[in-house]
């Protein structure tokens, strides 16, 4: 018969066995192909001529004034940012001259436990959002706990749970369940099974989805101002087979920044920032998809900090 006695000498066992082992941190589920997107401009293209003006107020408080015009795609825009950063919070909001706001706030209850809000309201019908998250880092694994748009009234709502865990120093395995509920009649589930393998100056990573999704991606750190990433996909699902295979390229320069970015498709892609002076960069960025024939540039992005 098991009592709690020996049930808490097991797990005492356990637990010094892996303080023994000291593995690292396998660092979060939602982080796992980081490394691979920085060197991406997933986050730096855009398309026409645009221009952030930061301010700093305070050593907590600063605000952002940012314009954009002549896009192809969408009409000029002004938008206004404000951020506070606290010793364990960190508070940031966006409103655009369309109405649409967007609110993001972080609370650590200590170095290992965080919990995360974001917000989107929009005028647009059903672009609105509401996601609430918990993330607990733990000396080898990390948990995270996320729900989007959840309604207790019309029982609908998605919901994530995500556990990573470290089984050697270079090696960590991961699960993550996902919950869809659009309607109170309909219900989904899916699974995700990742690995993770970091070494002294390269990552991998594997992902593998239910609905017959496979990610694969690869990250080599070449030098201090050199970084390469590729990343495969491959969608085998409801008689689809397609597969994308990306390989982007970071350099860093004594005043400038330069990536690029090929993928199978015939997009090609590029970033170069050039820093003028302390607080003030000129940002170039083009973007051309060989299959449609469409191409797209910025005349510049112009940056102002602390001014």
């Amino acid at each position: 018969m098991i009592t709690p006695w020996s049930l808490s000498s097991i797990f005492n066992g356990i637990s010094e066995y892996r303080k023994k082992l000291n593995l690292p941190n396998p660092g979060t589920f939602e982080g796992l192909h980081k490394e691979v997107k920085a060197t991406f401009l997933t986050n730096h293209l855009f398309d026409g001529g645009r221009a952030d003006l930061t301010k700093v107020l305070s050593q907590h408080l600063q605000v952002t004034h940012s314009f954009s015009m002549g896009s192809t795609i969408s009409p000029p825009m002004y938008n206004f940012g404000a951020a506070f950063i606290g010793i364990n919070s960190f508070l940031h909001g966006t409103i655009d001259t369309e109405g649409n706001l967007t609110a993001r706030m972080n609370y650590a209850w200590n170095a290992n436990n965080v919990t995360k809000l974001q917000a989107h309201i929009s005028p647009s019908p059903g672009h609105s959002m509401l996601q609430l998250e918990q993330d607990y880092q733990g000396s080898d694994y990390s948990i995270n706990c996320k729900t989007i748009n959840p309604s207790p009234v019309e029982n609908t709502g998605i919901f994530i749970l995500s556990y990573f865990q470290s089984v050697t120093q270079k090696i960590a395995f991961g699960v993550e369940n996902v919950y869809q509920k659009p309607t109170p009649d309909i219900e989904e589930t899916t699974r995700s099974l990742v690995a993770k393998y970091t070494g002294t100056d390269c990552i991998a990573t594997l992902q593998w989805q239910e609905i017959g999704a496979l990610q694969a991606s690869y990250y080599q750190k070449i030098s201090e101002k050199v970084d390469f990433g590729t990343e495969l996909q491959i969608l085998v699902a409801s008689g689809r087979r397609e597969a994308v295979c990306t390989v982007g390229g970071k350099f860093d320069f004594r005043a400038a920044t330069f990536r690029g970015q090929i993928d199978t498709t015939g997009r090609i892609s590029s970033v170069i920032e050039q820093k003028i002076a302390p607080g003030f960069s000129f940002i170039i960025t083009g973007d051309i998809e060989h299959m449609k024939i469409w191409r797209g540039n910025s005349i510049g992005s112009i940056e102002f900090f602390n001014i």
